[in-house]
């Protein structure tokens, strides 16, 4: 009976130790999942991400936040409150997964004007031209000539009406590549 005894106040004992959070740091990547926010949405930010050496990290409508320092639960906590600051959600619900999980699928977001917007595998080697096909190509309404590729909060534009070029860029883990509607009677 004593065995059993010190072997439960050992677990009670340890609980605090094992239910704690790790801290954060620099470098370290994590899986974000959004929900409780329209479906295009979701699928461009619900993404591995990486804190920067700065400590940042650097989500879609969002300037960069700190991200170093805080427990996972306590960043996604941010993460909502600043969207709601924002007015850019009412609701929205983050999830953090540290480990395995937060390593294992990396994406690049396909937005805008392609017949299924979605989020692609990253797979080394992956092109712009690649990633548009997987989503079924442009949409009738494409630009093809300013197709817009966000990476790490910068922004560049790339002409893609060739498939041979220049402009068919190899993309990285949480790309986004958006395709943007063309003007008034194909402007």
């Amino acid at each position: 009976m004593k065995p059993l005894l010190y072997l439960a106040l050992a677990l009670i004992a340890a609980a605090p130790a094992m239910g704690q959070e790790p801290i954060l740091r620099n470098g370290q990547s994590f899986a974000l999942r959004l929900a409780g926010v329209p479906q295009e949405d979701q699928v461009a930010l619900s993404q591995s991400y990486t804190i920067s050496d700065g400590g940042t990290i650097k989500l879609l409508y969002l300037p960069e936040m700190k991200a170093a320092g805080l427990r996972p639960s306590q960043l996604a906590r941010n993460i909502e409150a600043a969207y709601r600051s924002a007015q850019i959600y009412t609701k929205p619900n983050i999830v953090i997964t540290l480990g395995e999980a937060a390593g294992v699928q990396r994406y690049v977001s396909v937005l805008g004007e392609v017949n299924q917007r979605r989020s692609v595998n990253y797979t080394p080697g992956l092109t712009i031209f690649d990633v548009i096909a997987q989503s079924g190509g442009f949409s009738d309404f494409a630009d093809p000539k300013k197709v817009k590729l966000t990476r790490g909060g910068k922004v560049s534009y790339h002409d893609l009406r060739k498939t041979s070029s220049k402009d068919n860029v190899t993309l990285q883990p949480n790309d986004i590549v958006t395709v943007p509607a063309r003007g008034l009677f194909g402007r």
